[in-house]
């Protein structure tokens, strides 16, 4: 009997200790997918998660940078991966509105993907052209609603379907104003243009329109987060200056593919988390104009559902139309 039992505790653990490997990250390295091209707020955050990653999990994280289509180009490749742990998407908040305004319930961030963590979250900042003849985010409204102003100002944006993008349309929409969208390969080639004139707004990541003003080049007006902004204190909230429904984050997440197990998950959550907390890493994501996330995968994946829901509604009201 005792030695029967043995064989059946040593089957047991046999089968337990398979399970348990299976269900964790292998050795194998980590494929970090960023969307867009290297240098840009979601690259720069996916090589911090890859860091972090690294040093917690002690495997080789690399990021691979698939630039297109708004990201859609590397949500894709990720979707379509083994669900194994060994290769996730840097979302940005894109990934989660691009299906929902192009209804396609099937590509549905939440259908698709599983929440791992929050990286960081960043407003935009509105900057305009210096040549502008406005010096406040209401003078701005007045001057895109005057009708010298009509049809004669540009915004620039990262492309269709990004953060940059989105703003512009809700504050289009907003203001009611006819601005021409002008979308680029990227959030550097757009401010080349704006710092040329050559576009006169832009929504910009808060890191580079805060450089880009404190120089001269360009007039910082408004940030859009729902409250002023703890890097830009002195810059008013464009709901403050009465535009309602305006608040846009600029969200940069990780995301496994639908079927990872949760184990798996837990896992790469609890190293994410642990480095977030550091006050290295902090400082660093601080730097960029963001904050560090600190969620768990179930909190992340509660913003996630809750941010489908508000797109759907405003896609219903006739809000924005990602062709503009």
């Amino acid at each position: 009997m005792p030695a029967f039992a043995s064989v059946v505790l040593s089957f047991s653990c046999l089968l337990f200790c398979s399970v348990t490997v299976a269900q964790t990250p292998n050795k194998d390295p980590i494929r970090l997918v960023v969307g867009f091209a290297p240098g840009g707020p979601s690259d720069i955050a996916g090589r911090i998660a890859a860091e972090i990653l690294s040093a917690k999990l002690g495997v080789s994280v690399v990021v691979e940078n698939r630039a297109g289509a708004s990201g859609s180009i590397a949500a894709d490749a990720v979707a379509n991966a083994k669900p194994d742990g060994n290769t996730l998407l840097v979302n940005v908040t894109a990934d989660i509105v691009n299906p929902v305004i192009n209804r396609e319930p099937k590509s549905f961030i939440t259908t698709r993907f599983a929440p791992v963590g929050l990286i960081a979250t960043a407003p935009n900042v509105l900057v305009v052209h210096p040549s502008l003849p406005v010096h406040s985010a209401k003078e701005l409204v007045a001057f895109v609603r005057s009708k010298n102003a009509e049809n004669s100002l540009s915004y620039a944006s990262a492309g269709l379907g990004t953060v940059s993008h989105l703003s512009g349309l809700l504050f289009a929409s907003a203001t009611g104003a006819s601005i021409v969208h002008v979308p680029y390969k990227g959030t550097a080639a757009a401010q080349v243009d704006l710092l040329a004139g050559r576009v006169q707004i832009m929504f910009d990541s808060l890191s580079s329109g805060l450089v880009n003003a404190k120089s001269g080049k360009v007039k910082a007006l408004a940030v859009t987060s729902p409250k002023r902004w703890p890097m830009a204190p002195e810059l008013p909230t464009l709901e403050e200056i009465g535009l309602p429904e305006t608040d846009m984050m600029a969200v940069f997440g990780l995301l496994a593919p639908a079927g990872t197990p949760k184990a798996v998950i837990d896992k790469l959550s609890v190293a994410l988390l642990e480095g977030l907390r550091t006050p290295d890493v902090r400082a660093r994501i601080n730097q960029i104009g963001a904050e560090p996330g600190d969620w768990s995968p179930e909190a992340y994946g509660a913003y996630l559902s809750k941010q489908v829901e508000r797109w759907q509604k405003l896609a219903a009201q006739g809000k924005f139309d990602v062709k503009n």
